[in-house]
This record gives C-alpha cells, sequence and structure tokens, in this order.
C-alpha cells in the first residue's frame, strides 16, 4: 500500500510493522479528528459511502467464477451499488419496504444489501439452502416487495410460492444462464437492472447521495433471522444506529490489519456473517473473498489464505477430521511426527515444524484467530487447533442481541483468559436460561411486513430461550432451549443437548437428536459421519455399495453400538439413551434436516423419522 495514496483521505498516518515472518506490512492509524468525524455518521451506508471514496480503485471484494478470482475496487462497489438502488427507485418502491436476497455469497449479494440501505429500503437475506416452502415463509413474513435471486434454480422456489407473497412486485435473476427463453412480466435481469439504474444516475446524479445523507440511526438496516433450530425462523428488525455501533466495536479482538484477507464462508444471511464482513471492510480494509461455491471452500482457503477465520463448529469439526484421516495413511514417520506435535509439552523443532506444515496444508498458514458460531463446541476440537498454533474463540451470539459472549474456546487458553468484552452482560436466571443485556436497543420482531411485539425481557434482560451454565472461567455451555427440555423419571429436568454433546465426541457421529421420553428413557437420533465411516469399511475391507448398504453392515452396526456406550458412559443416568436409530440417508448442505449451521433441524427431523421409533430397540 503506498502511503501517499492514504494520505489522499485524510489525516491518516502510515507506518511500517514487522510481522511473525519477517514481512513489513504499513499500518494505518487514522487522527482523533478523523476518529471524531466518523463517530458522527448515522447510519452504515454513510460509512461505506465514505469508505468506497477514501479507497477507490484498491480492491475491496474477490469472488472465485468458473474458478477464477474475480474483482471489485471499492468505486467499482460504489457505482454498482448507486446503479441498483435508482433501479430499485425507478422501478416504484418507496422507503421503509422491504427487499429481499436468496443467493449464495456474492459481490451482488453485497451491493444489491447496500443499495437497498442506502436508499432507505429494508434489506433481508434468506439462507440460499432453503427450501421453497422456507423461502416463501420468509418473504411473507418479511412483507417483500422485491427479491433478487442468484439464478434458475433459485427462482424456481420463489414462483412455487409466489402467490403466497401479496407484497411481491418485483423479483430480479442475478445470473440468467439457462432462463434464455423464459419470460415473465415479474421477473427481470440484474444487468437490465443495472443499466435502468445507470440510466437514472445520468438523470438525478445526486439522488443517491441526497437518499444516503437523509438516512437516520432510527431506520430499520435490515431483517436478520434467527437461528431456527427448533421451528421456523423469526426476523428480527436490526436498526442502523445497533448496526453501526457493533461495527466498530470489535477491534480488540479482531486483529485485523488493513490488506488483511478474509473468506466469506457462512451464509451472508446469517447475522454474524454480515457483520463480520462489514466490519473488516469497513473498519480495516480488508480484502473480502467469496467462493465460487460449498463445494470449493476448502481449496478457496489454500488459495487465499485469510487472516481471520469465522464458520460454524461442525466446519472446524471437518477439518480436523480431514487431516486425522490423512494421517490414517501417512507413512509411520510422519504419523510419529504428527502424534508429537499434539503433544502438550513444549514444542521443539519437529513439533513446530509440523504444525506449520499442517497449517498451511489447511489454508491456515495466516489465522490469527479463527471464531466458532456457536458456545458448544467441542473442546477436544479447540485443543487440536490450539495445538497446531491457530487460537480459537467461541462465540455466543443471536439476532435480536448481537456478540454476546466470546471466550477462549480450548481449555488451556480459557483458564488463563477472561471473557472478552463485548459491551453485552449475561446470566442465567433461576431455571438455566440464558439472559442477556447490552447497549443494543430492545429489538423487535418483523411479522407480516410490520414490526411485531418487542422481544421479551425479563426485569431489562432478554429472554434468549437457551437453556445454559457458565463454568468458572465465563465459558458458556449451552444444554439446548428451554421449550425442548423434558421431565423425566423422578420429575427431574432433562435437557437434550446434554446427551447430544456427549455422541457429537464421537468421530463416527456428525450430530444427534435427543428425545427424552416420559418414562425416562430416551431415545436418540443420529446422523452418521459418513466420510469416517465409509474410511472405517475400507480400512477393514467390508463389501458395500452405497450408504444403506453400508449402515446394513453387521461390523458397522455394532461400531455405532459401541459409540453409543462410550457416549452413555460420560453422561449421568437419567441422560443416558436407551434406544438409537440412524438416519437411514446422507445429509448435505440445502437438506431440510440440516440447519444453515449444518446441525440437524430437531423440529424437522424428530416429524420426518418418527416412525423408526415405532419398534423400539434397545442398545
Amino acid at each position: 500500500m503506498d502511503p501517499g495514496r492514504a494520505g489522499r483521505a485524510g489525516p491518516l498516518d502510515c507506518t511500517v510493522e514487522r510481522g511473525r515472518s519477517g514481512q513489513e506490512r504499513p499500518v494505518i492509524h487514522v487522527s482523533a479528528s478523523l476518529a471524531a468525524d466518523e463517530a458522527r455518521l448515522a447510519t452504515l451506508p454513510q460509512l461505506w459511502r465514505r469508505r468506497c471514496a477514501e479507497w477507490g480503485d484498491r480492491p475491496a471484494l474477490r469472488h472465485k467464477e468458473r474458478g477464477i478470482w474475480q474483482g471489485l475496487s471499492w468505486g467499482g462497489y460504489f457505482s454498482e451499488a448507486r446503479a441498483i438502488g435508482l433501479a430499485m427507485a425507478d422501478a416504484g418502491l418507496q422507503a421503509g419496504e422491504v427487499v429481499s436476497v436468496l443467493s449464495d455469497n456474492r459481490p451482488r449479494w453485497l451491493v444489491v444489501d447496500m443499495a437497498a440501505q442506502a436508499m432507505g429500503y429494508i434489506s433481508h437475506g434468506m439462507y440460499p439452502c432453503s427450501t421453497a416452502a422456507q423461502v416463501g415463509h420468509a418473504l411473507a413474513e418479511a412483507g417483500s416487495h422485491a427479491v433478487f435471486v442468484e439464478n434458475a434454480d433459485q427462482l424456481v422456489k420463489v414462483l412455487a410460492v409466489r402467490d403466497a407473497c401479496p407484497e411481491l412486485r418485483h423479483i430480479v435473476v442475478l445470473e440468467t444462464r439457462g432462463l434464455l427463453r423464459f419470460t415473465d412480466p415479474q421477473v427481470g435481469s440484474y444487468d437490465e437492472w443495472h443499466a435502468q439504474g445507470t440510466q437514472a444516475a445520468a438523470r438525478e446524479p445526486a439522488l443517491f447521495d441526497h437518499r444516503i445523507d437523509a438516512g437516520t440511526g432510527e431506520q430499520i438496516a435490515f431483517l436478520a433471522s434467527t437461528a431456527g433450530s427448533t421451528g421456523p425462523a423469526r426476523l428480527v428488525a436490526r436498526r442502523q444506529h445497533d448496526v453501526l455501533r457493533e461495527v466498530r466495536t470489535m477491534s480488540h479482538w479482531l486483529q485485523l490489519r488493513p490488506g488483511d484477507r478474509a473468506l466469506s464462508i457462512m451464509s451472508l444471511a446469517q447475522y454474524g456473517e454480515r457483520m463480520l464482513a462489514q466490519k473488516a471492510m469497513l473498519m480495516h480494509e480488508t480484502l473480502l473473498h467469496l467462493p465460487e461455491n460449498g463445494a470449493t471452500v476448502f481449496n478457496d482457503m489454500l488459495e487465499v489464505e485469510p487472516h481471520f477465520l469465522f464458520a460454524a463448529p461442525r466446519f472446524f469439526e471437518k477439518l480436523q477430521g480431514m487431516t486425522e484421516l490423512f494421517m490414517q495413511e501417512a507413512v509411520p514417520s510422519a504419523r510419529n511426527a504428527y502424534a508429537a506435535c499434539l503433544a502438550p509439552r513444549p514444542p521443539g523443532w519437529l513439533q513446530r515444524t509440523t504444525r506449520a506444515r499442517i497449517r498451511s496444508a489447511l489454508g491456515l498458514r495466516n489465522v490469527r484467530v479463527a471464531l466458532a458460531s456457536g458456545a458448544s463446541s467441542p473442546a477436544q476440537v479447540a485443543d487440536w487447533f490450539d495445538a497446531i498454533g491457530v487460537p480459537m474463540l467461541d462465540c455466543y451470539g443471536m439476532a435480536e442481541a448481537g456478540f454476546c459472549r466470546i471466550v477462549p474456546a480450548s481449555s488451556s487458553q480459557v483458564t488463563a483468559s477472561a471473557p472478552i468484552e463485548t459491551g453485552a452482560q449475561l446470566k442465567l436466571a433461576p431455571d438455566g436460561e440464558v439472559l442477556v443485556r447490552g447497549p443494543v436497543s430492545r429489538p423487535a420482531y418483523w411479522v407480516r411486513g410490520e414490526p411485531g411485539a418487542a422481544a421479551s425481557l425479563a426485569d431489562g434482560w432478554l429472554r434468549t430461550g437457551d437453556l445454559g451454565r457458565v463454568d468458572e472461567h465465563g465459558r458458556l455451555h449451552l444444554l439446548g432451549r428451554v421449550r425442548a427440555r423434558a421431565v423425566g423419571a423422578g420429575d427431574e429436568h432433562i435437557s437434550p443437548e446434554i446427551a447430544e454433546d456427549a455422541f457429537r465426541l464421537s468421530a463416527y457421529i456428525a450430530d444427534a437428536i435427543v428425545v427424552p421420553a416420559e418414562d425416562g428413557h430416551s431415545a436418540a437420533l443420529l446422523a452418521l459421519d459418513e466420510e469416517r465411516i465409509r474410511k472405517h469399511a475400507q480400512q477393514h475391507r467390508l463389501p458395500f455399495t452405497d450408504y444403506a448398504s453400508l449402515l446394513g453392515l453387521p461390523e458397522i452396526t455394532a461400531l455405532i453400538a459401541a459409540q453409543v456406550e462410550i457416549a452413555n458412559g460420560r453422561l449421568p443416568e437419567n441422560h443416558r439413551v436407551r434406544t438409537i436409530r440412524v438416519i437411514p440417508r446422507s445429509l448435505h448442505q440445502g437438506d431440510e434436516e440440516l440447519t444453515p449451521a449444518l446441525r440437524l433441524n430437531r423440529s424437522v427431523v424428530a416429524s420426518r423419522y418418527a416412525h423408526l421409533f415405532t419398534e423400539p430397540l434397545g442398545v
């Protein structure tokens, strides 16, 4: 980065520091006058416009398309958003109306999002893995007037449910491949809207800036979806001043520097991913990379080598599992070196070299901190990452309150560190429900296109609906949802999450749903780690043709029974599971049985596979 170019943006200081590798890198220091000036900005679009002006032709976004990384500068980002925002106005959208996006992470996702906010509309992101029914529910709840869909596949979902979405007037397709002869009066293309908006900008060059200047902190910025792990997701209306405050208050733990690279793994419809992406870009000039698709993420990590990683716990489990599967087939000397590098003793030359090679092989060479978006990520996974030199943080957050509790995840780090300050307070109610209080104003839910009831409070504390316990180090352990808790034998409360966590510790079990029974003998439905099960069968030369035949092997049945016995041995008597069933098919991202965080959806799984328990089988 050229210090002279940085100076054009205003009172900025550029110094040079030397990193761990010995390479020099520039560090930008913002003067007090500029910081005070930025503090007066009221909305995220106002801050975004300033960054676009300051950083101009510097790269802002990169997206992999057909195997090649394509770039978008800050100036191009602004021009794209201005054209789309003015096209929205030309289409008749009014201030306060909702604009939805149904797409994988793409530069155009962020363009549409910022264009809508800049023009005074309300942005709303939907998970691309949603089914047509889920899309219809989300559009109806949001009261969307326009929806931008990624491609023909996502368009089909919207067309199937649009009759149930009375407010929906415009459907815009970002990528029109496969729609050459398709016509529909309600459907247009992104390129057509962009051309229309470019013409509007020529006619009224000041309109876009005027709408940004008119923005206030009380305006609703976007609708954030709740997790939806135990039922239909709800929408939370987040206001501009709350969003801007949270974007500004992560610097002390995010550890990003100008020129760093980030890879957006989770859907931008997820609240934490959206906030961290905007924080990294707007406050640190981080170059955000968007993968080609979910199947290319691991390869994209090798190419990007990000400095920061935010993902679901399941993603980190997969990275560890990939490494361990690879090491099982490595030569003995490599297996010995791998075992030595994980040993809890002061590292020598061989240990440090092996750890560095593991990090490089996974694309983690530059990662300063990895953030897991779940407060109950397995401790052994965090310990493994800490052992190879990648510190992990556990994050508990929610759409209603943002980031609430962040603590080191590994057992070696959590004992030496206090929870990271987020501005939020957390405590437990007498019944174990997690309560949160912080600087975020009381959030309101959005129902059928308008603000609904505010979130439930208890003496000023937000009721999260989560059960939990806080250990002596301040780490929050989730024990399930309040409404999923059952009363077992002896009137004891049973939290399914306790047993489910015990099952997830098995290398062969990807996830579990535990259903407490009235007689105190709980039942569990397991989703197996298909890759590891297949590997086990291959190593033991077990014949199979597909996943169903694999599950039918007596040796696999015995393997799972042994894992269940180990898990039950970790549990108190009243939480032990007596009846086990295995989901008889492979589950992949996009299946209705999985949440966006790749965990089993309790309500869907419990209803869809209830028939498996009609004939109890003891384990």
